[in-house]
């Protein structure tokens, strides 16, 4: 994946380097639940975390501009069993509760997806959140997707059923503006 930027943040790949960023925002308190998994016990848990997503390399660290730390990331995975027959992915996210309600996350999202839709021949991106994460339905809708169904989806690090509600964007109806205005 190609780094990208935007005007407050820098998406690149994972970097060994990064540790100590990743585990200060995923040892914080809901921040992990809202993507289904718990927050981090240990800088060890981090460690499996980060090895995984440099040899994946299907998910950015969000460094934020101002301070140069990692702030959350966001990823473009393959997208299982879908009912659609377009080639797609799904974009997940996780953003530190510090940098909460800043127009972030919305920021980011946008950007990948006018890299994906630029640069990848995917026709369909997917984005989802369970029910009670309302910031995450509010970057959806900003990022122009469009509610398609309801489905249970289980949190299975932390063991818990919850509803999801999955959004689809679609290439045709993807307007590509200059968001960095």
């Amino acid at each position: 994946m190609k780094t990208l930027e935007t005007k407050r943040m820098i998406l690149r790949l994972w970097q060994e380097a990064d540790l100590a960023d990743l585990y200060e925002y995923a040892k914080e308190d809901n921040v992990g639940v809202n993507a289904g998994w718990p927050k981090h016990e240990s800088i060890e848990q981090s460690k499996i975390i980060l090895d995984r997503f440099i040899s994946e390399k299907d998910v950015y660290a969000i460094v934020y501009k101002d301070n140069g730390k990692v702030i959350g990331s966001i990823g473009v995975h393959n997208r299982p069993n879908s009912d659609l027959n377009k080639t797609q992915r799904e974009i997940g996210y996780v953003l530190s509760k510090s940098y909460w309600n800043q127009g972030l996350m919305t920021e980011a999202v946008r950007e990948v997806i006018r890299y994906v839709f630029r640069n990848m021949r995917i026709d369909i991106l997917w984005c989802a959140h369970f029910d009670f994460n309302l910031r995450s339905k509010r970057v959806i809708e900003k990022c122009g997707f469009k509610y398609y169904k309801e489905e249970k989806r289980e949190a299975k690090l932390i063991g818990k059923t919850y509803r999801t509600l999955l959004y689809i964007l679609e290439k045709e109806d993807y307007i590509d503006i200059d968001y960095l205005q």
